[in-house]
């Protein structure tokens, strides 16, 4: 009996134990950063001469500025990476929202049937004067062929 009681209380404290833990461990990190709460980039071909950089960006709560800095554009050459082209937010304005709690947009650029790109998102997120950078990478390979037909 004495030895049912001290392995009911041990189960018992274990149980206790994670509880804690977990309750612990989500009270660490509720949002991924201050300023952003979520943030995805997607790269997919639109068609077999546009690549397509799908972009969302979630802030914790109404951001000033909230969008995407920079895009790095690479290609595979053989085994290896090669720049191709940067896209910067000083020359495209709609790169960001202002005032608001997200930021969503599809962003095009000219690609080559056959060709494997790479692009490097920075995106972010500025609120009374502070703010944060994150960069996400992420490649796809462009269609051989025409993936779409005319409707």
């Amino acid at each position: 009996m004495k030895r049912k009681l001290v392995l009911i209380a041990l189960i018992v404290l274990s149980l206790v134990n994670i509880t804690v833990f977990a309750a612990h461990a989500d009270a660490i990190l509720p949002y991924a950063s201050r300023y952003l709460d979520y943030y995805s980039v997607e790269l997919d071909a639109k068609n077999d001469e546009i690549m397509r950089v799908s972009v969302l960006v979630q802030g914790t709560s109404e951001q000033d500025k909230i969008g995407v800095s920079y895009i790095d554009i690479e290609e595979k050459i053989g085994n290896r990476w090669s720049y191709l082209d940067t896209l910067y937010a000083a020359d495209n304005p709609h790169f960001y929202n202002y005032d608001s709690y997200d930021y969503v947009s599809d962003i095009d650029f000219e690609g080559t049937p056959g060709v494997e790109y790479r692009v490097t998102v920075c995106v972010y997120a500025e609120k009374d004067g502070a703010y944060q950078l994150v960069k996400r990478e992420i490649n796809v390979l462009a269609p051989l062929a025409p993936a779409f037909k005319a409707l």
